[in-house]
């Protein structure tokens, strides 16, 4: 196997593999016998007819297609971990041409994790914060000037104001390939959500007053977005070393109202995604914390 590694733009590597021929006749052959173990032809106990019947019954090209997933399952996982690479996303991959006496060869495009630049957030976040406080001090003021009856009115950052600045202030480019799949995710969620209120993607956006492409850019920019925040955050609940005990998930989980919250703690994925959302809880909440100060503490009394 010979694989070439090519840096693309936005967090993309380009990895081209090419494997022997050798070893992809050694792969049909193999698909080729677990064809004929299965295979029922008249005449013959199963898993006894020859191998040229077989051939000819099942077709080249449903072998050759079995050959080609057999030999991506193979080789792709071996090159990366050859080359160290750590994938985030479903490769996109390309056959130029298969044939069969020739080496196969095959490009896989791989999303990486984009390497995070946050700026001074903390300065950004009080320039905006001291933003708040002044106009709502100056609507304060006209409205005791109008003879307004007067409300105290409490300034308070919100979390989506937060990440709106990490973001504006950080630098990184995420891979079109993570973003066409969490734009896909994006749709395939609203098509669900549509249908259980009996409404189709075109009834949506004719109501909408959109087109499925205007959808399509409308959600890859959201989706683009939110994968931003997420390195972000990320990165910032690495620095800040935010951590979540057992205790916390547990009890998210148990407030969540899901029956056996035991078993579930024992579910890898669900407890890491739990204690990902604590985390980034945790995170914007001490952010908000030391932006707002004593304002902050009056709020909370």
């Amino acid at each position: 196997m010979e694989v070439k590694v090519e840096n693309q733009p936005k967090s993309t590597l380009k990895v081209t593999i090419t494997v022997p021929n050798n070893k992809v006749k050694e792969i049909f052959e193999q698909i080729l016998d677990g064809a004929v173990e299965e295979a029922t032809i008249e005449g013959f106990r199963k898993g006894k007819a020859p191998r040229d019947m077989v051939r000819e019954k099942v077709g080249l090209s449903k072998l050759y297609g079995d050959v080609i997933n057999k030999v991506l399952q193979t080789y792709y996982p071996q090159a990366l971990k050859e080359h160290h690479i750590s994938p985030i996303a479903n490769p996109k991959v390309e056959i130029k041409e298969f044939d069969f006496d020739k080496d196969l060869q095959f490009t896989a495009f791989v999303a990486t994790r984009p390497e995070v630049k946050i700026g001074a957030y903390t300065k950004a976040l009080k320039e905006y914060y001291a933003k708040r406080l002044s106009e709502n001090k100056k609507l304060n003021e006209e409205r005791i000037k109008k003879g307004e009856k007067l409300e105290e009115l409490h300034t308070h950052l919100s979390s989506n104001e937060v990440i709106e600045i990490l973001v504006n202030v950080s630098e990184l480019e995420v891979s079109d390939l993570l973003t066409e799949e969490e734009t896909e995710r994006m749709m395939t969620r609203l098509v669900d959500q549509a249908q259980t209120i009996g409404l189709s993607l075109d009834q949506y956006l004719k109501a909408q007053n959109k087109t499925s492409e205007q959808l399509r850019t409308d959600y890859a920019a959201m989706a683009e977005k939110n994968l931003k925040a997420e390195f972000i955050l990320g990165k910032l609940i690495a620095e800040r070393k935010i951590e979540v005990t057992d205790t916390e998930i547990e009890d998210m989980i148990k407030a969540a109202g899901i029956e056996d919250a035991q078993k579930r703690m024992e579910d890898a994925v669900e407890k890491y995604y739990v204690k990902s959302i604590l985390q980034k809880n945790k995170l914007l909440t001490s952010l908000i914390e030391e932006i707002e100060g004593e304002n902050h503490h009056d709020h909370q009394r």
